[in-house]
């Protein structure tokens, strides 16, 4: 008999052992990002397990992470991290998205979102495929996947070092405030609030021997910035960002090429390069580096009627309240928006 209910703090052993083991399992499936949103933002958690309760040690079936964010820019939702859920079969994810929309409405929500789920699940739930992310097989050895890659994209790299940039790749998280810097200078001239340096903070105290950082320097400046999360046989990339002054340094091309040798070296056998529009330039270079493209979804249930279109994410985009804060926001100064980011970006934290 298979029964849903929230994740009680004795059972997270149970609930990340699930996630680690399961073929659908993402580092934005583990626990510990239930306690980094109530630390960072403050967000009322429910974490929901499916599980079957026939023997003494119950048997987890699936886990769908959700979150109610009260959101003055895109409304009411219960909301998943990204990731989804994480299901053993249909009938587990079947109940547990039931059970969620139950929740969703009696939390006042105006819907029910599965953000950047990696399976389109089986049921009534409005599904969209905007994005896609890219996976870099590195089981051959480092020398093989660089020989395997575009004699263009060895250029790119040798040029990146002979203009004396360097990688720095830490798991120690001492290099956190020159990732920060980076991400924070980037998200302001693009016009995006960025979340508070504490998020990163909760996220590597959450995760501290499940992360690592890379960071591209010129003369001891640091340009360019990547944080990815480790799990089982793989890397995820999560967050990244380069200065856009300093592009024609190369400094992405050398980033990513330390990030498919710091992966192949440490003895993964993936590289995630995290998602990406389709079609859109950020997804056609992910494309160059001999990865397989995985579609992300948005499966949301609606639930106060109306004619709503487009994913959460397609909406931060396009809505006219986003729009505006993205022609001012670059015009701010810069410590203004340093002050005022975090808590904008607390309405769309993983938009």
């Amino acid at each position: 008999m298979m029964v849903i209910r929230e994740l009680a703090d004795s059972e997270r052993h149970l609930w990340d052992a699930y996630v680690r083991g399961a073929e659908g399992g993402l580092p934005q499936h583990l626990s510990g990002w239930r306690e980094v949103l109530a630390a960072a933002y403050g967000f009322d958690a429910h974490y929901l397990m499916a599980l079957t309760d026939e023997a003494e040690t119950p048997v987890v079936r699936g886990v769908l992470p959700l979150y109610l964010n009260p959101s003055v820019l895109l409304g009411r939702s219960l909301t998943t991290v990204p990731g989804g859920l994480c299901a053993e079969d249909d009938e587990a994810a079947e109940a547990l998205i039931a059970h969620g929309v139950e929740l969703a409405r009696r939390l006042h929500a105006e819907r029910f979102v599965l953000h950047d789920t990696r399976q389109a699940w089986p049921v009534s739930l409005r599904t969209e495929c905007a994005h896609e992310a890219w996976i870099v097989d590195v089981q051959a050895g480092e020398e093989a996947v660089w020989q395997a890659l575009d004699r263009n994209i060895r250029r790119q790299v040798r040029m990146a070092r002979r203009n004396g940039l360097v990688v720095e790749i830490d798991r120690s998280g001492s290099r956190l405030g020159d990732l920060y810097a980076v991400l924070s200078r980037f998200a302001h001239a693009a016009g995006t609030p960025v979340f508070g340096r504490n998020f990163l903070e909760h996220v590597v105290e959450q995760f501290p021997r499940e992360h690592n950082m890379a960071l591209v320097y010129s003369d001891g400046n640091p340009i360019a910035g990547y944080f990815q999360l480790e799990m089982g046989d793989a890397c995820y990339g999560v967050w990244g960002a380069a200065l856009h002054e300093y592009l024609e340094l190369r400094p992405v091309y050398l980033a990513y090429w330390e990030l498919l040798a710091d992966t192949t070296a440490r003895g993964f056998k993936r590289l995630d390069m995290g998602r990406a529009p389709r079609d859109s330039n950020a997804s056609k270079y992910k494309g160059q580096w001999n990865g397989q493209p995985v579609p992300v979804y948005q499966q949301m249930a609606l639930l106060r009627g109306g004619q709503e279109t487009g994913s959460v994410a397609a909406r931060a985009q396009s809505d006219s309240k986003f729009q505006l804060v993205r022609r001012i926001w670059p015009q701010l100064p810069y410590p203004v928006a340093q002050f005022l980011g975090p808590k904008l970006r607390r309405h769309v934290p993983f938009a």
